[in-house]
């Protein structure tokens, strides 16, 4: 992994037109990793361009610097000697937009940084290491690696990260090296009261509404180990949000206790035949990355998430019995 580190470090330093993106529908890990790499190499006199397809979630605009993020690619200009795919393991997580950019051939190096279980291409320089608790703790270790100074702003998102990914260290991939690195961030600037009010005390009003619709479709199942509840676009339509809203209502049958696997499917298209993002989570022994490849998906074994074409109960058997054959 030092290694790693290092040849990623070398190749930054070679680099003065950088772009960072990550997936669609970013989350906390996501901006916060592409933030903080972002301001970091600013620090060494990079030229940085920062992209995501979906821009910055109002949940997450309290990040340092995120309106330096753009999301539209046609705003990118020019040819990059590096561009980082950061909390993602491959090159379509950022969507079809970054692909055909990457096929124009105006990026002449790719360097993909995640904790997800999976593989990446072997034509990018990759750093995967699913041990770590964040893809901002990665970051970190570049920055590091690379002598950057770590401010205020950087560990703000760093800390920001870690805190998102481990909810706030109660899951299973907190370890020694995440309180290690979250005391030196605190230490360099980073808020933990500021943060925790943002990410969890700051929610719109319309979003608990939203709440009220879907905790009335939540179903347990096999023996009461997985429960689910879904999201379908006539509750978007009556509270006026939309998937950006879900966030974190996986945890709802998460938190029930005895449950070993629990599920948000939530509807993407309304089209003759409705599309479901299915969001995963493990509380015991099931992998669900594995779940979530069978579909086409992927994640971590506690966490990954995967698309299902159907009606909603076409949709619901096909993943609950892929999860009740993980169960046996």
């Amino acid at each position: 992994m030092r290694n790693k580190i290092k040849e990623i470090a070398q190749v930054i330093r070679g680099a003065q037109r950088v772009l960072i993106t990550s997936h669609e529908n970013p989350d906390s890990d996501a901006l916060g990793s592409m933030l903080a790499l972002g301001l970091g190499l600013k620090k060494l006199g990079k030229e940085v361009t920062l992209y995501n397809k979906d821009g910055v979630p109002e949940l997450l605009a309290f990040l340092p610097h995120s309106d330096l993020i753009v999301s539209s690619i046609n705003d990118i200009e020019g040819t990059f000697n590096l561009c980082f795919v950061v909390d993602c393991p491959t090159t379509d997580r950022p969507g079809k937009e970054f692909e055909e950019f990457l096929s124009t051939t105006r990026c002449s190096k790719v360097a993909i940084v995640d904790h997800h279980q999976t593989t990446s291409s072997a034509e990018n320089l990759s750093l995967l290491d699913p041990n770590a608790s964040s893809t901002g703790v990665l970051i970190y270790s570049i920055l590091k690696s690379l002598g950057v100074e770590i401010d205020s702003s950087i560990a703000e998102n760093i800390y920001t990260t870690i805190v998102g990914d481990t909810g706030s260290f109660r899951y299973s991939n907190t370890n020694s090296e995440t309180f290690s690195i979250a005391a030196e961030l605190v230490q360099a600037g980073a808020e933990p009261e500021k943060i925790s009010q943002a990410l969890y005390e700051s929610e719109p009003l319309k979003k608990l509404k939203l709440l009220g619709l879907v905790l009335p479709t939540l179903h347990v199942a096999s023996d009461n180990r997985v429960a689910s509840v879904h999201v379908d676009r006539t509750m978007y339509e009556i509270t006026g949000t939309d998937r950006e809203d879900t966030e974190g209502m996986v945890n709802i049958p998460r938190s029930i206790k005895g449950i070993e696997v629990a599920l948000l499917l939530r509807q993407e298209t309304n089209n003759s035949t409705p599309s479901w993002k299915v969001s995963l989570r493990s509380k015991g022994d099931v992998d669900v990355s594995k779940i979530a490849e069978g579909f086409g998906g992927g994640g971590h074994k506690k966490a990954a998430g995967c698309n299902i074409s159907g009606e909603l109960n076409d949709a619901m058997r096909k993943i609950y019995d892929s999860i009740n054959e993980a169960l046996k």
